[in-house]
């Protein structure tokens, strides 16, 4: 773990995110919390194309949260998924077992302006990132700001309609 995630989970109440390699090191170390069994987990972004979902340390730590977290929840919210399962082949592999408890929601067209690439441990940490071209943004541990986070992903998510399947059926 690099020094620019070890802040995102010592004491401090918030701090800035520099860069696509910073906010990437962020989640690693943000799911590595959650993994202790935090609560619910909410990320949004247009297409999760620069997240590290389908690193083996990210999947695991998803495996260890749906194990400590139970009755808690995880939802994705995305522009498009078309590409997620070439992106992230671990985490939908993963995912497979888990879609009961894991949601991907899509939202229309319209709506992919007002994806701000977030995460958001339950009442917990917050990741976003404010100028998404270079990967700055913010994180933070202030409920507040958390809980405003959450209700503008809830108006997005009364929007979006459920997508990539965890399972695909056929004959």
């Amino acid at each position: 773990m690099t020094e620019a995630s070890l802040d995102a989970v010592d004491d401090a109440p918030h701090g800035r995110i520099g860069s696509w390699r910073d906010f990437a090191d962020r989640v690693s170390a943000a799911m590595a919390v959650a993994a202790a069994g935090c609560g619910s987990v909410t990320l949004i972004d247009t297409d999760f194309a620069k997240w590290p979902l389908g690193q083996r340390n990210v999947v695991e730590a998803f495996q260890q949260w749906a194990l400590a977290s139970r009755g808690h929840t995880c939802t994705l919210v995305a522009g498009d998924f078309s590409a997620f399962a070439l992106t992230h082949p671990r985490w939908v592999t993963w995912r497979m077992r888990w879609g009961h408890r894991v949601g991907c929601h899509e939202v229309p067209p319209e709506w992919m302006s007002k994806l701000q690439p977030t995460l958001i441990l339950q009442d917990s940490l917050g990741l976003r990132l404010i100028e998404s071209r270079h990967g700055a943004g913010i994180w933070t541990r202030d409920k507040a700001d958390l809980r405003v986070w959450q209700q503008e992903i809830d108006v997005i998510l009364q929007r979006s309609h459920e997508a990539m399947p965890p399972t695909t059926l056929g004959l």
